[in-house]
């Protein structure tokens, strides 16, 4: 070999850095992209916890439940409970509600569900009626 070709192996200093800051470059990518996924994978979890939630807060508030007792057993969530139509069923008094269930999440969107129900009248428990 001739000097100047052993002069010539090897990679300059700055194809070197250059090739480092390119490599750098598409891992801090590939990180941010990892980053993103696992927020929406923690947020689709939650949406679901909330979902299972709400449907479990749905059938008690359906079987007749205090909705004192289910706010206890559930804190997180908001209740509220307010007339829907209110026409009275004369032979039992059952009257149709509507429920509102809110949780609020700390950075991100609240889970709101709004559900009708049948609440049996003071007639029909009295008569030993179902819920």
């Amino acid at each position: 070999m001739t000097e100047r070709q052993v002069r010539q192996s090897g990679y300059a200093l700055t194809e070197v850095l250059v090739a480092g800051a390119i490599a750098s470059a598409v891992i801090m990518a590939g990180m941010g992209g990892l980053g993103l996924s696992a927020r929406g994978s923690n947020r689709a979890d939650m949406a679901r916890q909330d979902v299972l939630e709400a449907r479990n807060i749905t059938a008690r508030l359906r079987a007749g439940i205090d909705p004192a007792q289910i706010a206890e057993a559930y804190p997180d969530w908001q209740i509220d409970i307010s007339p829907h139509d209110r026409p009275v069923d004369p032979l039992t008094g059952a009257t149709l509600s509507q429920a509102r269930l809110l949780r609020p999440h700390a950075g991100s969107a609240d889970f709101t569900l709004f559900l009708v129900f049948l609440e049996a009248g003071p007639i029909g428990q009295e008569e030993g009626g179902q819920p």
